[in-house]
């Protein structure tokens, strides 16, 4: 055992089904991307009825361009993962650049995480009791660690593209300097893109795609299609892997959504399981509300609301 040594590799961001109605915290130049003030929050339950599964609660603010120039965008998140919880808090900055078919955007980020390990929490049990197993400390341990990142994003009319690494250092994860090991966060690169078409009078596509490419873990993809009907009801399915290498397709999600008033939005997706994990779990389930701040529309007139 002397010679024997083991390194673990895992995704460490988190993870959205319907990441195409908020792109806030994946990338920073996606800040002031609407002409009014938009606050979104999104509720993730992933894995139901596996003890210890993730759950997320995001809640963000993206506020309008000053001069059409700068964007400003603000973004906390409370992630659980058993006896694990981060709480991030993360604000964005963009500068945009008009160009003759769209704005291409520059985006910065900093970002104040707190990260918890419980080992009180009642999800542990060991079974000769605390005093028998030395190893363990019944104690909760807490870091704190500031970072930064960079985005680039471009928009038009139909069309979207952009690129960013929210966090750019590798910062140490360890609670615990005296032991012999070595925790670090590794970066995320996201490429996305997508867009809006009509297809008819009533109905769009918009389909979207996301790349999440994670170092030394697998390349992770999403794609979306989502068919609007008469700019109010929204249905979709998306495709995503990266779950396994053994696995070409992770999970098949259904999405829905109602564009209640040019004010509000809903949306809720339910995740198909195709891993090794599903005979242990019954599906994901994510819950988004997105509220914009503009005057009420007069009738029925629904503002197409752009969500890219």
């Amino acid at each position: 055992m002397l010679f024997v040594s083991i390194g673990l590799y895992g995704q460490q961001d988190l993870l959205y089904t319907q990441f195409a109605y908020d792109k806030l915290g994946l990338n920073a130049a996606y800040a002031g991307n609407y002409n009014h003030t938009s606050l979104s929050m999104l509720y993730r339950n992933q894995w139901i009825g596996l003890q210890g599964a993730p759950r997320v609660f995001s809640v963000s603010s993206n506020f309008p361009a000053l001069n059409n120039r700068v964007g400003i965008g603000i973004n906390l998140n409370q992630s659980k993962i058993a006896i694990y919880s981060r709480t991030t808090f993360e604000g964005s900055y963009a500068y945009k650049i008009p160009t003759d078919n769209g704005i291409f955007s520059l985006g910065l980020s900093t970002s104040w995480r707190q990260f918890l390990v419980d080992f009180t929490d009642d999800i542990i049990q060991p079974l000769d009791g605390w005093d028998n197993d030395p190893t363990i400390s019944p104690f909760k341990f807490s870091k704190i660690i500031f970072n930064i990142g960079l985005g680039f994003y471009y928009t038009s009319d139909h069309f979207y593209a952009g690129i960013s690494i929210p966090r750019f250092s590798k910062a140490d994860l360890d609670f615990d300097q005296s032991e012999p090991l070595e925790g670090t966060e590794i970066r995320h690169t996201y490429f996305m893109a997508g867009g809006k078409w009509n297809v008819s009078y009533l109905i769009e596509l918009s389909p979207q795609l996301l790349i999440k490419i994670p170092e030394d873990t697998p390349i992770k993809f999403e794609f979306n299609l989502t068919s609007i009907i008469d700019e109010k009801y929204h249905a979709g399915i998306n495709y995503s892997t990266g779950g396994s290498s053994e696995q070409p397709i992770e999970s098949l999600d259904l999405i829905l959504g109602l564009q209640y008033s040019n004010q509000i939005f809903f949306g809720l997706s339910y995740d198909f399981s195709f891993t090794k994990l599903a005979q242990y779990e019954n599906g994901s389930v994510e819950l988004v509300a997105n509220y914009r701040f503009v005057k009420r529309s007069k009738a029925d007139i629904i503002i197409n609301p752009r969500y890219y």
